[in-house]
């Protein structure tokens, strides 16, 4: 296998994984519990498994990049404040992550408050700093594979 960089290379990866997913692990209601060897490039099968199996992997690596986006999208504000640091400073430590990501969501739920009815601080729906870099960890690297596999234009 070759190490490339860049939108060839992590669609190659992904293609791969959901080819497998479903030629191999199973992992398709279409295709069903079934093991298939694709090993061939799918030659071995019949045109219509083939083509079954290259619908499945279609709607599978759809349906992560549309996940992808959305987590960017409801993750925005982590997304570029992690951005803006690790440009300022190349590496971040986990306590690090949190910390902004904290400063993050303080930040926002003060802006975002009601003004009337204010819930106490123990009722508030603001994720914990944990969860947020969870989240927003998985925001950044869902960046590098949407942005790279974004269509052009988009």
């Amino acid at each position: 296998m070759q190490v490339t960089s860049g939108a060839s290379s992590d669609i190659v990866s992904a293609t791969r994984l959901a080819r497998e997913m479903v030629t191999k692990y199973g992992m398709s209601k279409a295709v069903g519990v079934v093991a298939h060897n694709y090993e061939d490039d799918g030659k071995s099968m019949s045109t219509e498994t083939r083509l079954l199996v290259e619908s499945e992997v279609r709607e599978l690596l759809q349906t992560a990049y549309e996940n992808a986006k959305r987590i960017l999208t409801t993750q925005q504000r982590e997304l570029h404040a992690l951005a803006a640091s690790l440009l300022e400073h190349e590496t971040l430590t986990g306590k690090q992550i949190q910390t902004l990501l904290a400063q993050v969501n303080a930040q926002a739920a003060r802006t975002a408050a009601p003004i009337a009815n204010p819930q106490p601080a123990s009722l508030s729906s603001t994720p914990s700093p944990v969860s947020a870099a969870a989240n927003a960890a998985a925001a950044v690297a869902a960046a590098a594979k949407a942005k790279s596999a974004a269509p052009a234009g988009t």
